[in-house]
């Protein structure tokens, strides 16, 4: 059994599907994923869910349990598999102790469970309704007529791991600085400079058009593209703008002179060097860069930590969550809240001082 990327529907231009040993593709799953896409769901959303599925199937198939069969001792016992791949009765060395997917991702695979089977309930197959999860009165884009009318009770998920929850690994303003001062290149000199100055997801700086820059405000314009040619994507439905500091422009016009020159295209981020000259970014290539960046500074980052910072040193200044969440195109504070709620005891002291609840020493 395999995840396979299909040619999407409407305004999705891919989507995922799951096929059998046999190459035949699953109908149940396949429904599932094609609601999904006529949803406009990310790609990688859609992906992640089929991997989630073609797990549950293989687990199923271990278990000799039909889809329509299974039950909420299913999802307890399939938790467990995930973690540690071995079923009732099976052995299992004793030196392989360590779990081989944490809480987190196990709790996301059962949430994907979760949502087919309400699929599933919804298109009336029998017995789906053990395993269904609702939250409301609703299940996204099978909201009856009835809802926000009709308040009802909403039933729990049968299976969730506890979480240990981790701070966000973050970057020091001379770690920051020593990457930008590592970068040779204006061009990705400006690609962290923007990453770190507004918190933008890597898909959605590899996104980015001239047009999507507003000098005389400044801001730039964060627009969610199913048809960017270097695949690259950001979670944000709509558009938002972000304002920005001139400096950070001004390194934008410097690499559009020195570096960018009369090559024409829509897309800010080009390879400039070497092969495939003139065509956009990939995440591939910004890996590369990114390789080379740890080498030459020696610190370890990948370019999410930029987000991470970003988000803490707004929280430190005291900006509001709900202006934090907007500015990370969170599409609720909530998100915002549970992911960032990381303050330290130094952070817990500044804020007492300044409330005047301690003396200054």
């Amino acid at each position: 059994m395999r995840v396979r990327r299909v040619i999407g529907s409407g305004a999705v231009a891919e989507t995922y599907t799951v096929v059998d040993d046999d190459g035949h593709v699953v109908d149940v799953v396949d429904d599932f994923l094609a609601v999904c896409t006529d949803r406009e769901m990310s790609p990688n959303t859609i992906r992640a869910k089929a991997f989630d599925l073609k797990a549950w199937l293989e687990f199923l198939a271990l278990t000799g349990t039909r889809v329509e069969d299974a039950v909420p001792e299913h999802l307890d016992r399939f938790a467990a598999w995930l973690r540690r791949p071995v079923l009732l009765g099976q052995l299992k060395d004793a030196e392989d102790l360590l779990p081989k997917r944490d809480p987190r991702s196990v709790n996301r695979m059962l949430s994907s469970v979760h949502s087919f089977y309400t699929f599933l309930d919804r298109r009336g197959v029998s017995g789906a309704g053990r395993l269904a999860a609702y939250h409301s009165s609703s299940w996204a884009g099978f909201a009856g007529f009835l809802e926000g009318i009709v308040d009802v009770a909403g039933r729990e998920r049968h299976t969730r791991l506890k979480e240990v929850k981790k701070r966000p690994l973050t970057l020091t303003d001379g770690q920051v600085q020593a990457i930008l001062n590592g970068c040779d290149r204006l061009r990705d000199r400006f690609l962290m400079a923007l990453m770190f100055e507004t918190g933008c997801r890597i898909g959605q700086a590899l996104g980015l058009r001239h047009g999507d820059i507003d000098t005389t405000r400044p801001a730039i314009t964060l627009v969610p593209r199913a048809d960017n040619v270097n695949r690259a994507r950001g979670k944000s439905r709509e558009a938002k703008q972000i304002p920005v500091r001139s400096a950070l422009l001004d390194l934008y016009t410097d690499y559009l002179f020195a570096e960018y020159g009369e090559i024409d295209s829509d897309y800010l981020f080009l390879n400039l060097w070497g092969g495939q000259r003139g065509r956009p970014m990939t995440y591939w290539s910004v890996m590369s860069l990114v390789k080379r960046l740890r080498a030459r500074t020696g610190v370890e980052f990948h370019p999410h930590m930029f987000r991470h910072t970003h988000a803490t040193a707004l929280l430190r200044a005291g900006v509001r969550l709900e202006i934090v969440a907007d500015l990370l195109t969170h599409s609720t504070g909530r998100t915002t809240a549970e992911f960032y709620d990381h303050l330290d005891a130094d952070d817990l002291a500044e804020e007492l001082l300044r409330t005047g609840f301690w003396e200054s020493p």
